[in-house]
């Protein structure tokens, strides 16, 4: 290709950008307004409720501004959002707040056009915008970590990411996590697992749920678990500062252990009881932990079981910093296996 090709090429291209860049600069955005019960006027584009936080996004600010919610004393806003409030109620519409003050216990309402529902705003869970595709409408995170001890010449690698889609009926999840740890001239660890989760909403805080997970295992001797099933569970609390729910179903399990432990395939029916709890505190960290065990059916008397705790660290704009601690047990593991696989690692993250 020859060099004035090249650099016709180079024009193109930066002609394009220049154009996608005037496109989305006029783009007009959006003034909703926001009033703090101190006075303080905001305006700027509310983008979402989410761990007793209202984040807005202001012109003259480089990424979104993070305000107690329990210290906003009003809100208006043009565009449209799903809501989910403590009794479970999920609806789509038009929000405005107005001054607990002016509507004691119903200062807080949700306009759509077939209904206007009213809520007082401490009872106000979540907000998410009502975006225009699916793409825009998922959130999620991603995080790395990594160890190194010279002494032993130890390395460990640990990495997660999640993403998760919410409507007003259902919701959708996925996650991954990875780890590797080994040092020179000695055995190599490794631990992959893919969980995959689907609820469909019921009356007020109830749902039935959908889950599969994929397990690899290098220290349990298990080349692959594929577990899939589901069940029915409920929230005992939902509030924009803590969530806790339960649920319980059952499961199928298909393993695949390595050969050398002399059972190299094994199918189970099994029950499902699990349990799983968050709590926020204003812009600053975060606890989430879930805990799944599975009684055999099939295989009456073996119980294995997943846990995993993450304690969260806010930083600047989308960052964050992590500790998660997990294990997976198992009672009735192949001989010369181990029972338990724990790990503790720490990771800095980046949320969207």
């Amino acid at each position: 290709m020859s060099h004035s090709s090249i650099y016709r090429i180079l024009r193109l291209c930066v002609y394009f950008q220049l154009f996608f860049l005037v496109v989305v600069s006029a783009q007009a955005k959006r003034h909703d307004l926001v009033i703090m019960k101190n006075g303080d006027h905001l305006t700027g584009e509310v983008k979402k409720l989410e761990n007793g936080t209202l984040y807005v996004d202001l012109d003259y600010v480089s990424g979104s501004v993070g305000l107690d919610w329990l210290q906003v004393d009003k809100v208006q806003s043009t565009a449209t959002y799903q809501v989910v409030l403590n009794n479970g109620n999920h609806v789509a519409g038009n929000i405005e707040k107005t001054s607990a003050a002016e509507a004691p216990d119903k200062d807080f309402e949700i306009k759509n056009a077939a209904s206007v529902v009213q809520a007082a705003g401490p009872d106000v869970a979540q907000i998410e915008s009502q975006k225009k595709n699916f793409w825009h409408q998922l959130k999620g995170s991603i995080d790395f970590g990594y160890d190194f001890t010279s002494g032993n010449s130890q390395t460990s690698l640990s990495s997660d990411a999640n993403a998760s889609y919410l409507a007003t009926n259902w919701e959708a999840g996925t996650s991954f996590t990875s780890s590797f740890s080994g040092q020179s001239d000695a055995s190599k660890t490794n631990l992959l697992e893919l969980q995959m989760t689907a609820a469909r909403f019921l009356n007020r805080n109830s749902f039935v749920l959908g889950l599969g997970d994929f397990l690899h295992s290098s220290q349990q001797d298990l080349n692959l678990r594929t577990t899939g099933g589901g069940g029915y569970g409920r929230y005992w609390i939902r509030t924009n500062k803590s969530q806790f729910r339960w649920i319980t179903g059952t499961v199928y399990t298909h393993e695949n252990f390595q050969s050398a432990t002399g059972q190299p395939i094994d199918n189970n029916v099994e029950a499902l009881i699990g349990a799983q709890y968050q709590t926020y505190q204003f812009d600053r960290y975060n606890m989430q932990s879930q805990i799944l065990v599975y009684p055999g059916l099939s295989d009456a008397g073996r119980i294995r079981a997943t846990t995993k705790t993450t304690f969260t660290v806010k930083l600047t704009n989308n960052f964050y910093s992590d500790v998660s601690f997990w294990d997976n047990f198992d009672s009735e593991p192949p001989i010369n296996s181990k029972r338990n696989e724990l790990g503790l690692s720490s990771s800095l993250g980046w949320s969207f």
